[in-house]
């Protein structure tokens, strides 16, 4: 049977996982995540949400971790990219691989897994570069993994790591704006609320970890970033999902270990509208494995 876990060492934190006979399950506190990043545009998405993590009137000083492509000349792999990604870091962020390939955002199962192990090492070489440490984690682009993937990973000592709510704004160019941005995240709520009122979730020292995913890249995200952390609170309280009185992580090692967790763990939250879809799969459907490590 297709196993989505991977063995790591949670650096001290205690994980445990919610027994639904017993009240109350630990609230909820977001792990935001970013993908794509670092972006050069002229309108500077990313070093405007990286601001506005920092003061907003919901949570100041949010600890977010972002996916970068490290080596790609639009991003990462110029001066300029790392010197977002050194802002990033200095002010508390994790980077995680996205991408350690000049090819940039390249699906991994394209990829054969001689380039995507090279891609991965060189991914953790550069944020380490940057930053001294990285986060451990993985994304895949698109969202697309394999078993051959998952064992690159391993191989590379990368944990992947999904999420249970996206704001589905994988799309940059033309028609970006989300109308139903608050509709869709009440929708997405709701479902987190199921899996957390049956005790699915694991509890990271107190709180209950959910992951929300975001990109740093689109515009319309980064002018509002601040919106939509008030949006992510509101609708919780809306579909009735308990918040901690600190709904995001203003801790970076508390973010650390809830992330490690998170991609430890038994499996995400999918109600298949959480994440984007990428043209292939509304050509050919989705690939077999986005439905596993879902939680039953």
């Amino acid at each position: 049977m297709f196993r989505f876990l991977f063995a790591f060492c949670l650096c001290a934190a205690r994980v445990v996982h919610a027994d639904p006979a017993a009240a109350p399950i630990p609230p909820v506190r977001f792990i935001l995540t970013f993908d794509d990043g670092p972006s050069l545009w002229r309108s500077a998405p990313t070093a405007r949400i990286v601001q506005q993590l920092q003061d907003n009137p919901v949570t100041p000083n949010i600890k977010a971790v972002f996916f970068v492509q490290t080596a790609h000349p639009a991003h990462g792999g110029s001066p300029a990219g790392q010197a977002l990604e050194r802002q990033s870091c200095q002010q508390g962020h994790l980077l995680g691989v996205h991408s350690g390939s000049p090819r940039g955002h390249i699906p991994h199962p394209l990829m054969s897994p001689e380039e995507l192990l090279q891609s991965l090492q060189q991914g953790i070489r550069d944020i380490e570069a940057q930053c001294g440490t990285q986060a451990g984690v993985v994304r895949p682009p698109d969202w697309e993994f394999n078993d051959s993937t998952l064992a690159t990973y391993r191989q590379a000592g990368l944990a992947m790591l999904q999420t249970d709510v996206s704001a589905n704004d994988g799309k940059i160019y033309g028609w970006n704006i989300s109308l139903r941005r608050r509709s869709h995240m009440h929708d997405a709520l709701a479902v987190v609320l199921r899996a957390w009122q049956a005790g699915k979730l694991p509890v990271v020292e107190g709180v209950t970890p959910v992951i929300a995913a975001f990109h740093d890249v689109n515009p319309y995200t980064a002018t509002h970033m601040t919106e939509y952390l008030q949006i992510l609170v509101e609708e919780s309280k809306n579909v009735g999902l308990p918040l901690d009185a600190t709904p995001f992580y203003t801790n970076t090692e508390q973010l650390r270990a809830a992330t490690l967790a998170r991609a430890n763990g038994p499996g995400y939250v999918c109600d298949g509208a959480s994440r984007s879809v990428t043209l292939r799969e509304r050509l050919f459907g989705p690939p077999e494995a986005m439905t596993k490590g879902c939680l039953p």
